[in-house]
């Protein structure tokens, strides 16, 4: 689902709102940066950076999308490669599909400036595993007290938990994950299906994703009601955005 416009520019605009709270800044590292679309928003704000991605497909795509940023470096590894310390570091939508999270979470620590932060998004809530988990290679959900230990033991204190898709994308996942069935594809590995996740989208429907992908007045007005009303409904929703600090 993170590859739906929709939720995708709701997370862009729930980034934001952290950035502003807490007077993050640059220069980041884009973890896991898929097509570049995140280092891209930052990078139109000013902000220097490296965005990595272990996929040669997808790095293609970040290289084309951030072509004209000189400031943001855009390069073919993992972050177990990765060096320099950071600020800022987005890790969206990643440390579910890597089976030792513990030593990624360390990893990523290392990589972090002194009380530098990290922002994750991670899907939440074990019991809301639907046939989408398979489809793009997770391990896991995680619950907030779980995710909150493995922080700190990789040394991060965590600071905000937010949800950000109650309760429009979950009912919407809700409805999708029933209307639409999926066979797993037994020749494909988690690794395969985690190398394509950027790519593909399993939320699409003829005509109605489409529609419902552009971009209209209503989504800017849902986008405020749900942030404002519904963003600490993290034993509610299906992903949840986490912001933490190095301590």
């Amino acid at each position: 689902m993170a590859n739906y416009p929709p939720l995708k520019n709701y997370l862009l605009f729930c980034l934001d709102r952290l950035v502003t709270e807490f007077r993050l800044s640059g220069p980041f590292l884009d973890i896991g940066c898929g097509i570049g679309d995140v280092s891209r928003h930052f990078a139109l704000k000013g902000w220097p950076g490296v965005a990595i991605d272990f996929s040669d497909a997808v790095i293609e795509k970040a290289r084309e999308n951030l072509a004209e940023f000189k400031n943001v470096d855009v390069k073919k590894e993992s972050f177990f490669q990765a060096e320099g310390s950071f600020n800022t570091i987005f890790c969206l939508d990643v440390l579910e599909h890597i089976e030792d999270d513990t030593a990624a979470l360390k990893r990523i620590s290392s990589l972090l400036s002194t009380d530098g932060y990290l922002i994750l998004s991670v899907p939440s809530n074990p019991k809301e595993w639907r046939w989408d988990d398979d489809f793009y290679g997770h391990y896991r959900r995680y619950s907030m007290e779980e995710i909150k230990k493995k922080l700190m033991e990789a040394g991060l204190r965590s600071l905000v938990f937010w949800d950000f898709t109650y309760p429009v994308f979950w009912l919407m996942r809700r409805i999708y994950s029933r209307l639409r069935s999926y066979s797993e594809d037994n020749k494909l590995d988690k690794l395969m299906r985690t190398t394509a996740s950027p790519l593909v989208n399993a939320w699409d429907i003829p005509f109605c994703s489409t529609l419902l992908s552009r971009k209209f007045i209503l989504w800017d007005l849902l986008y405020k009601i749900q942030f404002k009303y519904f963003k600490d409904e993290v034993q509610n929703g299906h992903e949840m955005i986490i912001l933490a600090r190095k301590t």
